[in-house]
């Protein structure tokens, strides 16, 4: 009976394994194709390689390599905005007492209703009194006024779980308060700092209402503007689309090597000296 149950939950996680990986691979395969053998049905996987796809996106007219440069610094930035006005919010709300508290805490929530598309209009008149129209300002602070409750609300759940005790005892130790969470606040918080940043880089990378709204000059387009100009006037260039496509995976790919690996290390840190 155990024995059943294990196949069946195998071939249960096999299933959705293959449907979570299925789009990845229907894109690497497309990639690689010319336009007339992508529209062949039914499909074939991997018969040809057309690497001019890749020369294309890279070297073509409509070169994804500044676009790509542009959103990275942008994710970047933003991540980093996100990550340490995010910490210091979350930790005064955790450790000190004032009015309207609860209120804050409510509003943080609150503001995750609203979508991109209700606040595109409002942001766009204040960057156009404000002159940031068409700067790359103005998607970073957008994407990190979109990200940021969340940063705060991951982080405040993170910060909540930490005895302020242990910082009581690094003051008594001669330590400030700045040293304490330095010290010791961030370094237990390591997981919520890391997801709290991998949300942002991914928000900031994948933002596209934004970028095509406050972005007007071709040497400022976002990779993922870059990757709706494949198309003629009666067909979409799926071949190259799908090459950039492939190129614009790689950075959240990598972020999200790294990040996992510093996060399943800080989660048995944790475990251990618990």
């Amino acid at each position: 009976m155990k024995n059943k149950k294990s196949l069946i939950k195998t071939i249960l996680l096999a299933i959705i394994l293959f449907f979570m990986v299925s789009p990845i691979f229907i894109l690497i395969n497309s990639s690689l194709k010319t336009y007339n053998e992508i529209l062949k049905w039914p499909p074939s996987w991997f018969n040809s390689f057309h690497f001019e796809n890749y020369k294309e996106v890279i070297f073509g007219d409509n070169s994804i390599v500044r676009p790509f440069i542009n959103s990275l610094q942008i994710s970047i930035i933003t991540t980093f905005i996100c990550i340490f006005i995010g910490s210091i919010s979350a930790y005064a709300v955790t450790r000190f007492n004032f009015i309207g508290k609860k209120v804050f805490l409510f509003v943080i929530l609150l503001t995750q209703m609203f979508s991109q598309v209700i606040l595109v209009n409002p942001m766009y008149m204040i960057f156009s009194k404000l002159n940031l129209l068409d700067t790359k300002l103005s998607l970073i602070i957008s994407v990190s006024a979109i990200c940021m409750p969340m940063t705060i609300w991951l982080l405040y759940s993170y910060f909540s779980n930490i005895p302020i005790d242990y910082e009581e005892a690094s003051w008594m130790d001669g330590s400030s308060r700045l040293q304490g969470i330095k010290n010791i606040v961030l370094p237990l918080a390591g997981p919520g700092l890391i997801t709290s940043g991998l949300f942002a880089f991914i928000a900031s990378w994948g933002d596209l209402i934004f970028s095509q709204t406050f972005i007007m000059s071709s040497d400022l387009m976002t990779i993922s503007v870059a990757l709706t100009n494949f198309r003629d006037l009666y067909k979409t260039n799926y071949q190259t689309q799908m090459a950039a496509s492939v190129l614009a995976t790689i950075p959240p790919f990598i972020v999200f090597l790294i990040v996992q690996k510093h996060l399943i290390n800080s989660r048995l840190s944790q475990e251990v000296k618990g």
